[in-house]
């Protein structure tokens, strides 16, 4: 990096380095969210419904940091502060499910009886991490592959590109200021988004029927 800026002359021995890949990682299905919810702590089912609701970077750089100040309960929308790597806009608005916003508010009154602040926090305690309690989550739920917790963003971005949300918003709500981030690193296309492509292929052109009938023999 020094050497190509010019801010230094040469690098000796020092071999070139390859360019950077992306991991491909499955993000959970429905079906895997609601086993996780079903068995997992209070504090663990607020990270999984926030994170793959409002698509928060999962950890303490965006949802750890959330505070009830952060809701604004008259728009429904979470103002969620970026990481820092976004510096271009350190804080966006993420519009909340309408049937997100009693569960919400059925978590604030609850906390607000006991001055917490934090959205996602572990008795009372801000948390820094929740990695020990995400595996026994995937545990207690049976799930024996690999989930990662920030798999749940990922999940939020697959949902909505499943649902025809458009690139630019998705990377908006996400808090990415490149749209090639979404396609290159959250996209995840399904089973049935793959089967509905090659269907939407047109049929097999055929001249008259002993050709098709042959063609159908062949292709048995």
């Amino acid at each position: 990096w020094a050497k190509k800026r010019h801010l230094i002359q040469s690098i000796p021995d020092w071999p070139e380095m390859p360019s950077g890949t992306f991991e491909h990682f499955v993000p959970p299905t429905q079906e895997e969210l609601a086993r996780i919810l079903e068995v997992a702590q209070p504090h663990i089912k607020r990270a999984v419904i926030i994170a793959t609701r409002c698509g928060c970077r999962v950890g303490s750089s965006e949802l750890l940091k959330l505070r009830w100040e952060d809701v604004d309960w008259d728009r429904s929308v979470l103002r969620v502060h970026a990481a820092r790597k976004n510096l271009s806009e350190p804080l966006r608005e993420v519009p909340i499910r309408s049937d997100v916003v009693p569960l919400l508010r059925q978590w604030h009154n609850e906390d607000a009886a006991n001055g917490i602040e934090y959205i996602c926090h572990f008795c009372g305690r801000k948390l820094k991490s929740f990695a020990t309690s995400w595996q026994t989550a995937l545990r207690n739920a049976g799930i024996t592959r690999r989930i990662r917790p920030y798999d749940l963003r990922h999940a939020f971005a697959t949902e909505l590109i499943a649902a025809g949300a458009d690139l630019g918003t998705v990377a908006k709500l996400m808090g990415h200021t490149n749209v090639q981030t979404v396609l290159r690193s959250y996209q995840h296309v399904m089973t049935h988004q793959k089967v509905e492509a090659i269907e939407a292929l047109p049929d097999l052109p055929m001249c008259h029927d002993k050709c098709a009938t042959n063609d159908v023999m062949v292709l048995q």
